[in-house]
């Protein structure tokens, strides 16, 4: 089932999902100053965004299951470890 009936409009929706994500991050990044806190909540969020389509026949048309694939069952596991290493880790403030 396509979201918006057309393989088109559904990775025009993932692309622009995506470009928010990284649009975010740099925000993120520009505050935090945090690089590695940065790229995780990038991460977090470009999954996020290719997840929302993961029903969505646009996989199947552009021929890219082997990503719907990592989407779903790897990208999140690695999001889990890299946040979890992340609290663990305490990384120190950035100097000013």
């Amino acid at each position: 089932m396509l979201l918006l009936g057309s393989a088109r409009a559904d990775i025009w929706i993932t692309l622009f999902l995506l470009s928010i994500s990284f649009i975010v991050s740099l925000i993120f990044f520009a505050v935090a100053r945090r690089k590695i806190l940065a790229l995780i909540v990038f991460s977090v969020l470009a999954n996020i965004s290719v997840l929302l389509n993961a029903g969505s026949g646009m996989f199947d048309f552009y021929s890219i299951g082997w990503l719907k694939t990592f989407s779903v069952l790897i990208w999140p596991l690695l999001n889990i470890f890299f946040i979890i290493r992340y609290v663990q880790t305490k990384p120190a403030k950035p100097k000013k």
